[in-house]
């Protein structure tokens, strides 16, 4: 046999893999914080992407759990923790497993929330959620909730302006009071018992303060709640709510799709009608125009099959099998644990791709795979290929929150992907850190949205749609009030033109009914829109 028939069969049996789509940097860019422990109470791992200081260069929250949460402030590229000099040391002892960022007094800087473990079965850190006032970019100041809420495990949580009156309000999602087993007759576990807490909604008072709300809104589920999401599913001009539940197998309490009835003061549970009332381990929330058609659709994660909800207005259909996204096993062989879904188009071609972090959870049922590597979905021409191989982000440690944003300012979107340090980590040989995956792709054109309020819109535009509008398509997007498993992405919308020059027509969807349409935007710029104007800051 030839040398070069010997070279054809090696190369036709061996595997090709994907090219390295991101490179890991967080030790090059200064983020070299080390988990110290174990985090038995498996807190924490959310991500949230914030302008502390506006100087245009975004910043990012770890959500530490057990351990202490880091605000990594971002110098042009690189960061460094100033977690201290914000005055964020004061939140040292909450176990934080996420946080989410609104202008909540309108003032131009934006302020956060924290949503922590306070009881933890026993072993919480028996404080009550706080907001964190910004101090006009030079520090943080507490405004806390005690009067409002209770020490209790507090998961994620979501903003937007449901009542619409220009402030921007907050739903919070409960998880487990106690946790019970169910057992055969040989003792052996089955299945679980919860007894889950009740989620929260926040009035925001004209920038003052909060009145708590849920019983009045219809709100005040109890399913052991993971993920929500304000959104306006239904494009009727007002905030819906999707909320996922944790454990629906064993509580009877499946996802809930709620429909805002305003101007009256009520939701209506709309979950059975609309095809979402699934019972799941619902995780994390990713929404995304994935097939260009001016609405928005849901990625919705989970242990074992994750779900890909296509809006068709009056339903919402299960889609990921006929996409190839439902990803249920890891190594084709034990349910996979996937965490926080996005869409984002890696290489601005203008097609959605779709990022999942995964991870390992300590639970007995369903069984579930140690080693479960992060999964990354390149959009070919309106079919999604896994191109994880090789990516650079199948990292096999156990990941939760993960966000976008372009950290360097190169024209490319970035990935920041979070973790929990569990105890068979160490195991893995690997380092127990958060990790930020730079972009390699050789980007198409772009244009990025910034959107703020003015003339009696929340500052943050929360519910404020978008339509970019390019070669016969129509694709929808929404600002960022929570997304993913207990994080928040970029409030800045890129749309990538491929190698177009302009955008045809963008289409802006003002939370106030009024609509702005805009020509011939030039690509490679960073626009800031408002009610009054339009300039380019990038």
């Amino acid at each position: 046999m030839s040398r070069l028939t010997l070279f054809i069969l090696f190369f036709w049996f061996c595997p090709v893999h994907s090219q390295t789509l991101f490179t890991e940097v967080s030790d090059e860019i200064g983020v070299d914080y080390v988990y110290p422990g174990v985090d038995f109470q498996m807190a924490g791992g959310g991500v949230m992407v914030i302008d502390v200081n506006n100087d245009g260069w975004e910043d990012f929250y770890q959500s530490g759990g057990v351990f202490d949460s880091k605000l990594w402030v971002n110098h042009q590229g690189t960061f460094k923790d100033e977690t201290k000099r914000y005055g964020l040391n004061i939140l040292s002892g909450y176990f934080i497993q996420g946080a989410f960022a609104a202008d909540f007094n309108n003032d131009g800087f934006e302020d956060f929330f924290i949503a922590n473990f306070g009881l933890g079965m026993g072993m919480g850190d028996k404080h009550a959620p706080l907001l964190l006032v910004n101090d006009n970019g030079n520090g943080f100041k507490p405004h806390y909730l005690d009067s409002l809420l209770q020490p209790e495990d507090y998961t994620s949580a979501t903003w937007g302006d449901f009542n619409k009156d220009g402030y921007s309000d907050l739903y919070i999602t409960n998880y487990v009071a106690t946790m019970g087993e169910l057992m055969d007759s040989s003792k052996n576990v089955i299945g679980y018992d919860p007894i889950c807490s009740e989620n929260k909604l926040l009035l925001n008072v004209n920038g003052t303060g909060f009145r708590e709300v849920s019983d009045l809104y219809g709100l005040n589920n109890s399913g052991c709640g993971l993920a929500a999401r304000f959104t306006d599913f239904d494009k009727d001009g007002d905030l819906d709510l999707l909320l996922l539940n944790d454990f629906g197998e064993w509580t009877d309490e499946g996802n809930k799709c709620y429909r805002n009835e305003f101007p009256e003061a009520a939701f209506t549970d709309i979950s059975d009608a609309i095809g979402f009332n699934h019972r799941m381990y619902g995780m994390g929330i990713g929404p995304g125009d994935f097939d260009h058609d001016n609405d928005l659709d849901y990625f919705v994660t989970n242990v074992g099959p994750n779900y890909l909800f296509q809006n068709e207005g009056d339903t919402l259909s299960n889609v990921a099998i006929q996409m190839q996204l439902d990803d249920p096993y890891a190594y084709n062989t034990t349910f996979g644990t996937s965490w926080s879904g996005f869409f984002f188009d890696y290489e601005f071609d203008g097609d959605l791709d779709l990022y999942v972090s995964k991870g390992n959870v300590a639970i007995l049922v369903p069984p579930t795979s140690v080693s479960d590597p992060n999964r990354i979905y390149i959009n070919d021409n309106g079919a999604y290929v896994d191109s994880s191989s090789g990516s650079g982000v199948n990292d096999i440690l156990s990941h939760r929150g993960a966000v976008i944003l372009d950290y360097d300012h190169d024209g490319d979107l970035d990935i920041i992907s979070s973790i929990v340090k569990l105890p068979w980590g160490k195991f893995s040989g690997l380092e127990q850190k958060l990790k930020i995956y730079r972009n390699e792709a050789n980007a198409g054109n772009w244009i990025g949205i910034k959107l703020k309020g003015t003339d009696g819109l929340a500052f943050d535009c929360f519910g404020c749609a978008l339509v970019f509008e390019q070669n016969g398509r129509e694709t929808r997007m929404e600002v960022d009030g929570g997304s993913g498993q207990a994080s928040q992405s970029t409030r800045i919308n890129y749309y990538g033109l491929g190698k177009a020059k302009r955008l045809e027509k963008l289409r802006i969807e003002w939370l106030n009914g009024e609509v702005l349409e805009l020509n011939k935007l030039k690509a490679n710029k960073m626009y800031e829109i408002t009610l009054d104007g339009i300039q380019v800051v990038r």
